[in-house]
């Protein structure tokens, strides 16, 4: 049942609601052979678990379901290369992003390559490098005569470097995520779930998840060689800690090997991710939310504006002193980034309000080329439009940009892209290079294509509500049912509920200043807590109320997102 309208919040902000479904009754049903409450039932169908297999999956993650690894193109080909290295004795280096999820791949790798006795040794470019395979790895991959490079995160795009490697007897090993274009590079091995050949059944893998699929694999490759005897053969459930953190940074759909990955992964982690914890002032079990915008983001910052190198080391190291060092360092870069992104949208602010294109693009040669990313997708949440953000060289200019559900940006840059120098990325992020001369033509270009797609984009922001329901739908049991929908990211978002026309029966403040409302709209009351402390309520005012449930550090928890007025 869906139901769509505009409304107004207590801010007086303009919202457009889309409501899935119904549900206003607290009823158990048998379905796909489990029992469960129909609120959970409604959940499941608006995720697309329609099967019994499917829902089974969903609830209960097992790592047993995860997929062959060899069901990945060319899978076979670079293990069968990498234990070459290995059973002589060679040296490997691996190549990786200077993001999250690049440097939890290359931690990955460089982890697991040390507990078998593997000679690995790793190169993370700089920013300023530019993305992708570069010429500098390379380089120190020929001055220390090392004759294999395994990428990770990257090297889907980087055809001529991969050539010229090639030319000078260097293998390289491709694993990476990121869409191929039409071309793919001439490597010993590409390993990606995207290739239009691959017989994998998950596309959506981060660059960290897709170096476990390989790690998956060479292990079983060694086992069957009879590497193990005389050495103990890992136990891979202690990596997972590294690919739900990358897993979670890249913001990739939270579904199929990536909710296994980060369902067991949030359950055990190393030295270094507490001492993150600590810094970040986390003293609760880890959650998503933690890693996605409290921990990535300190990790992210070193690449952004330094060296990503410091974050690999950070969680190789076995000193705690050092890592609670690295761990500090990190703080401290974050903190640099935020100012230097609030610099940013501040001057970007006005020309997006003032600006009808449908993706805003902006440019400057001030801006910080490690910052414009993160500025680009607060802008594009706020504003509930793709936002592209260019900082300009002498001559040339990188630009990254971040879109909104339901806009391809992928796809318009990539139809954009005779002007541009390079360009990659997925639906939601981009990144390009681009000649300053050519900026202007490329802003007209873009949003000419995009009108041509999408037509006039409201601005409006959109909120989107699983299910309206009756407040007596709710009861411990459910939240103790709801918890198995956990963890919550990218195409399993945490449920949002609305209960239309209650009443607030009385308020409390929360720390002094947050209030925590009794709503009551005929069937039941239930406190919630609302962590806005600039809004004016009303007792015995009617409201809407879209709201999140779950049970938090053993605690009912009822969160109110937003109140509509009547």
């Amino acid at each position: 049942m869906l139901n769509d309208f505009e409304a107004k919040n207590i801010q007086g902000e303009y919202k457009s609601i889309h409501i899935n479904n119904v549900c206003k009754k607290n009823s158990v049903v048998y379905e796909y052979g489990i029992k469960m409450h129909e609120l959970t039932k409604i959940l499941l169908s608006s995720r697309d678990i329609d099967s019994k297999d499917a829902a089974h999956n969903f609830l209960f993650p097992s790592l047993s379901k995860m997929h062959n690894p060899f069901l990945l193109s060319d899978m076979e080909i670079a293990v069968l290369r990498i234990i070459a290295s290995i059973e002589s004795n060679k040296a490997i280096l691996i190549a990786g992003d200077y993001d999250a999820d690049g440097v939890t791949a290359t931690s990955l790798l460089l982890s697991f390559f040390k507990e078998i006795g593997a000679d690995a040794h790793y190169y993370i470019p700089k920013r300023s490098d530019g993305y992708g395979l570069g010429l500098n790895a390379i380089k120190v991959a020929k001055d220390y005569n090392i004759d294999l490079i395994i990428t990770v995160d990257n090297g889907i795009t980087s055809i001529d470097e991969i050539e010229f490697a090639k030319q000078i007897g260097i293998d390289v090993v491709v694993t990476d995520h990121h869409e191929p274009q039409d071309e793919l590079p001439d490597a010993y091995a590409v390993v990606n779930p995207k290739r239009a050949d691959s017989k994998f059944p998950f596309r959506e893998l981060s660059g960290v998840g897709v170096a476990f699929n390989l790690i998956m694999a060479l292990r079983y490759k060694l086992r069957k060689r009879g590497y193990f005897k005389n050495i103990k053969e890992p136990n891979l459930k202690q990596y997972l800690d590294l690919v739900a953190l990358g897993t979670l940074a890249d913001v990739v759909p939270l579904l199929d090997e990536n909710r296994i990955y980060v369902k067991f992964g949030l359950n055990s982690y190393r030295p270094a991710i507490e001492e993150l914890k600590n810094v970040a002032g986390i003293n609760n079990k880890l959650n998503t939310h933690h890693i996605g915008f409290m921990l990535a983001p300190r990790i992210n910052a070193a690449g952004r504006l330094y060296d990503a190198s410091i974050a690999v080391d950070m969680f190789l190291e076995d000193d705690e002193d050092k890592i609670r060092e690295i761990a500090l360092r990190l703080n401290e870069i974050n903190k640099e980034r935020q100012k230097l992104q609030a610099e940013i949208v501040d001057e970007i602010e006005q020309h997006i309000v003032n600006n009808d294109d449908l993706i805003a693009v902006a440019s400057n040669t001030n801006w910080h080329r490690g910052v414009i990313g993160v500025a680009a997708s607060s802008l594009s949440h706020k504003y509930s439009k793709p936002v592209i953000i260019i900082s300009k060289g002498q001559q040339q200019a990188i630009g990254s940009g971040r879109s909104v559900e339901g806009v391809n940006l992928f796809d318009l840059v990539q139809k954009s892209s005779s002007m541009l120098e390079r360009f990659g990325g997925h639906k939601m992020a981009v990144g390009i290079t681009i000649k300053n001369k050519h900026i202007e033509s490329f802003q007209k270009k873009i949003n000419e294509i995009a009108k041509d797609t999408y037509g006039t984009m409201k601005r409006i922001k959109k909120e989107n509500v699983d299910c309206e329901v009756a407040l007596r739908c709710f009861n411990r049991d459910l939240l103790l049912e709801l918890s198995r929908l956990e963890p919550y990211g990218p195409a399993n978002q945490e449920p949002n509920f609305i209960v239309k026309d209650a009443a607030i029966k009385d308020v409390k403040m929360i720390m002094g200043k947050y209030p925590r409302v009794l709503v009551d709209d005929g069937t039941d009351r239930i406190w919630m807590a609302y962590f806005n402390k600039d809004v004016t309520i009303d007792i015995n005012r009617r409201y809407s109320f879209i709201f999140n449930a779950k049970i938090n550090n053993g605690y009912d928890s009822f969160t109110i997102k937003d109140i509509l007025l009547s």
